[in-house]
């Protein structure tokens, strides 16, 4: 929504107006991805498809592979950047965690909020994201300068007094407001004057999957969720075959109205000239279920993952490298147009709050370095690898130690090459450092 110059009275009215436009209703879409997300609301969503006939004989069958889909596309996160600050890593608190889950709701909604706040208790920031939000921005501006939000999401909370949260930054018109605002219009002052104490920064970064065209909320993973509903359908109706492969009874020359009932226990005596039987329907299920896998394999392809099939054959690593070319290139775009300019906002955020809520500066000095993703050797082309760099000098005991295990200290792992040394016979040279270096991490 764009706002030309405005009084505190036409925003509070402003306000209120658009909760009464309807706000849910902006959300709906954003509602139905969350559900496939979770895994919630799948039957309701696939019973409005069939008569209420056919479902009688059974439920809906559905499997949810959203989540799982997402979770192995959206990788950026999966190991924890380097973020080159001290005072900030000192302040940063859970980040790591809460973008891991960012990430992926940034992936299925394509539009997402990162509300910072600061924590007196533990003195650190926290964050928590933010799946339903409103924008405000001034004439011929992309970024917002308000945002409003519901504080509670809960089903009780949005059926009754709803509450808003109200966020703006200092314009030339006015100055940065910060006030909660109930769907029935009462004020609840949060901060002093319901003034902004961050004047010209919002608490809230904002990431999108893709580049800005024409709205500012991006297009999600609506493509993988109505494949996934598409996926269930067909599932359901291999569950009523199945269902209906037992036969459907069918009786020929009988008088319409009667009535024959039936049973294991039950002898079944037909009149002169009427016939019994049952018919079977003749679909090809395995056609049906080839189909399906083939519609898994394109929804996942199209989001740069691969399905594992239970009969797959092993494979190289050097094969699965060439198999995961397009996603490294996915992920390492996603670093560069996503999260990198996201990190950098989140600091010049982090550091207006840590000044103003916890007294700290954290200085301008910031620099990320996102880990790479590698993909698993199998366990002859690590050893074939680690002796060729170990000879070459381009690895040591204490890297490999590392990449085995991230968890250990520096002193353990010092430890650890020192007892190999001690322990490990000279005159067993052939043995390798592999098997050595394994003995100790297990």
């Amino acid at each position: 929504m764009i706002i030309y110059n405005i009084t505190e009275k036409m925003l509070h009215q402003l306000l209120m107006e658009t909760i009464e436009e309807g706000y849910d209703n902006q959300m709906e879409e954003r509602e139905r991805l969350l559900d496939y997300f979770e895994g919630i609301n799948l039957e309701h969503d696939i019973k409005r498809f069939f008569e209420s006939d056919s479902l009688s004989q059974i439920p809906p069958m559905y499997i949810n592979l959203v989540r799982n889909i997402i979770s192995r596309r959206a990788l950026v996160f999966q190991q924890a950047p380097v973020r080159y600050n001290d005072k900030y890593n000192e302040v940063i608190g859970d980040l790591d965690s809460c973008m891991k889950q960012f990430e992926q709701l940034t992936y299925l909604l394509g539009t997402e909020a990162l509300y910072t706040h600061w924590d007196d208790n533990q003195k650190k920031l926290k964050y928590r994201p933010i799946h339903f939000f409103v924008p405000f921005f001034r004439p011929n501006e992309d970024e917002p300068f308000a945002i409003m939000y519901q504080a509670e999401s809960q089903l009780q909370a949005r059926s009754e007094d709803a509450q808003y949260m109200f966020w703006s930054k200092d314009t030339e018109d006015m100055e940065g407001k910060h006030f909660m605002i109930s769907s029935r219009g009462k004020i609840t002052s949060i901060v002093p004057d319901d003034r902004n104490p961050y004047g010209d920064v919002l608490p809230f970064n904002i990431a999108h999957r893709h580049p800005y065209t024409r709205d500012f909320f991006r297009e999600g993973a609506s493509d993988l969720v109505n494949g996934m509903r598409s996926i269930n359908i067909m599932l359901t109706e291999l569950a009523l075959h199945g269902r209906f492969q037992l036969g459907q009874p069918v009786f020929t020359g009988l008088d319409t109205e009667q009535r024959i009932t039936m049973g294991q226990d039950k002898a079944l005596v037909l009149p002169e000239g009427a016939n019994f039987n049952y018919a079977t329907p003749n679909a090809n299920v395995q056609a049906m279920i080839e189909s399906t896998k083939y519609m898994v394999d394109s929804i996942a392809q199209a989001n740069n993952v691969r399905i594992n099939w239970t009969n797959s054959q092993a494979e190289s690593g050097l094969s699965k490298k060439m198999g995961q070319m397009d996603l490294q290139d996915a992920l390492r775009s996603d670093i560069e147009q996503i999260y990198r300019p996201f990190e950098k906002e989140q600091f010049r955020i982090a550091q207006r709050i840590c000044e103003v809520s916890g007294g700290i500066q954290l200085g301008d000095q910031f620099s990320i370095d996102f880990a790479e993703r590698e993909v698993p050797m199998s366990a002859d082309e690590e050893i074939k690898y680690y002796d060729w760099a170990f000879k070459n000098n381009i690895e040591t005991r204490q890297s490999y130690l590392r990449k085995k295990n991230p968890d250990l200290q520096e002193e353990e792992i010092q430890g650890i090459v020192e007892q190999i040394d001690t322990e490990a016979p000279e005159a067993n040279e052939t043995q390798s450092i592999i098997d050595k270096i394994g003995k100790q991490v297990g």
